[in-house]
C-alpha cells in the first residue's frame, strides 16, 4: 500500500474513489497477512482526505462484505474467498449445483416471473415461431449474501404454458431437465458494466461498482436456441479463471 497520496478530483465522490482503491488492494492481496486495516485517521492521512470520507468508504466496503467494523477492535478484514468462474463452467449446469462445490449454501433472495410477447431481439435468437416467452429474474445468493442477478428468457413451448414458480424449486435447469430438455452447448459473451442504483441495491454494492456480465444462449442437440440468460456478477466474490494448454503434447 502506498504511504501517502492524493486522490484526483474527477467528479466522482471522494469516498467512492477511496473505496475502489482500498478494494483493489484488498482483493489484490495487499492485506492478505493482516487482520485489520489502519485506523481511519491514518487512512485519511494516506489518502489526503477527511476521516468522514474514509468512514463513508469503509461503510461501502462493509456492505460488500469485504470488512467488518467492530467497536473497540477497528476495521476487520473478512478475506472472503472468491468463487472461480470458468473452472467447471465449461460443463453446462445450474448455479445451485455449481456453488455447492465451494461449501456455500445456494439460495434466492428475490424472484419475479412474467409472460410477455417476444421482442425482436429474441425473435432473432429463438425464431419467428416463438411468440411468447417467460421472463424469470432472480437475485442469487451464497450463504444468504447476494452474489449475482440473473434474467432468463425461455420460450413458452420450452417452459410450458402451465408453468408456475412453485413448480421450479431452486433450480431452473433441474426443472427443464424434468421436462425432457437436454442442453448440448452454449455461447457466452462476457462484458463489464457499472452497477446502477437498482442493481447496487439488489447486490448490496454501491452504484458505480464494476460488475461482470455474461450473456449466454443455450442450445439443444438440434442446434435450436432454447434459453437465453443474462447474468451480472459481483467481482469481489467471483473471479474469471480459465485453463489453456499448448497444442503440443
Amino acid at each position: 500500500m502506498q504511504k501517502e497520496f492524493r486522490i484526483k478530483q474527477d467528479g466522482e465522490p471522494l469516498y467512492s474513489r477511496v473505496a475502489k482503491i482500498l478494494l483493489d488492494e484488498i482483493t489484490g492481496g495487499v492485506f492478505k497477512n493482516e487482520e485489520r486495516l489502519p485506523s481511519e485517521e491514518k487512512l485519511g492521512k494516506m489518502f489526503g482526505v477527511s476521516r468522514a470520507t474514509v468512514r463513508e468508504a469503509l461503510s461501502a466496503l462493509e456492505k460488500q462484505g469485504q470488512l467488518n467494523r467492530v467497536q473497540g477492535l477497528g476495521t476487520i478484514l473478512t478475506h472472503k474467498p472468491k468463487i472461480p468462474m470458468g473452472t467447471g463452467m465449461e460443463r453446462l449446469g445450474s448455479y445451485t449445483d455449481y456453488v455447492k462445490q465451494y461449501n456455500v449454501k445456494p439460495g434466492t433472495r428475490s424472484v419475479d416471473f412474467l409472460w410477455e410477447e417476444i421482442k425482436p431481439k429474441f425473435t432473432a435468437i429463438f425464431g419467428p415461431e416463438t411468440t411468447h416467452v417467460g421472463v424469470l429474474t432472480r437475485t442469487r445468493t451464497a450463504d444468504n449474501e447476494p452474489l449475482m442477478i440473473s434474467e432468463d428468457i425461455i420460450p413458452m413451448e420450452i417452459l410450458g404454458p402451465e408453468f408456475q414458480l412453485s413448480y421450479m424449486g431452486e433450480s431452473l435447469f433441474q426443472y427443464l431437465e424434468g421436462r425432457g430438455l437436454a442442453l448440448a452447448y452454449s455461447e457466452m459473451i462476457i462484458s463489464a458494466i457499472a452497477a446502477d442504483k437498482d442493481l447496487g441495491q439488489k447486490l448490496d454494492v454501491e452504484a458505480g461498482t464494476p460488475l461482470l456480465v455474461i450473456d449466454e444462449t443455450y442450445f439443444n442437440h438440434q442446434n435450436d436456441a432454447v434459453l437465453w440468460s443474462w447474468n451480472a456478477y459481483r467481482v469481489d466474490r467471483w473471479e474469471f479463471r480459465w485453463y489453456r494448454s499448448s497444442s503440443q503434447e
